[in-house]
């Protein structure tokens, strides 16, 4: 059962990457004029999002003292969570969310190129929970690279 979460959390965990992914492109086309270098200082919560880093400490705070029985539901609590706000997110401040990916396929290649390391990642270690603390983690970067290409590509 347990490995079944882990499995499950880390499936819906990459769906919860690419639409991560879609609402950090759509935020970027809304603020268009403001996506440049100075967006760190007008929204710096677009860079560092709080929830992330908060779902991130609780679950590495859990980690040091629970059971690793339990620390797989979290996961799973976690991500769902963060699905529900996402898709909220999308459907309520985002009106562009049905436009094609071909504009934004780099942005959705680095996803894919995140989730096979995740996969490389978990094969190697053998252990689900480091995998599962490790995706949490890029759930930091996911902004600031999205943040970056638009810099490169200077949309």
């Amino acid at each position: 059962m347990i490995n079944f979460l882990e499995y499950g959390g880390i499936i819906l965990w990459v769906c919860y990457l690419f639409l991560l992914i879609k609402r950090e492109v759509c935020r970027k086309n809304k603020y268009i004029k403001e996506y440049n270098k100075n967006l760190i200082f007008k929204h710096p919560f677009h860079i560092i999002r709080i929830d992330t880093l908060f779902f991130l400490a609780v679950f590495l705070m859990y980690q040091n003292f629970a059971d690793n029985r339990v620390l797989p539901y979290l996961y799973l609590i976690i991500i769902v969570t963060n699905i529900v706000y996402v898709i909220y997110d999308l459907s309520d401040n985002y009106n562009d969310v049905k436009k094609s990916f071909k504009d934004e396929w780099l942005n959705y290649f680095l996803g894919v190129i995140i989730v096979l390391f995740i996969l490389i990642y978990g094969y190697i270690c053998e252990n689900l929970l480091q995998t599962c603390t490790l995706t949490l983690a890029l759930n930091l970067i996911v902004p600031i690279y999205v943040w970056l290409i638009q810099i490169l590509l200077k949309r």
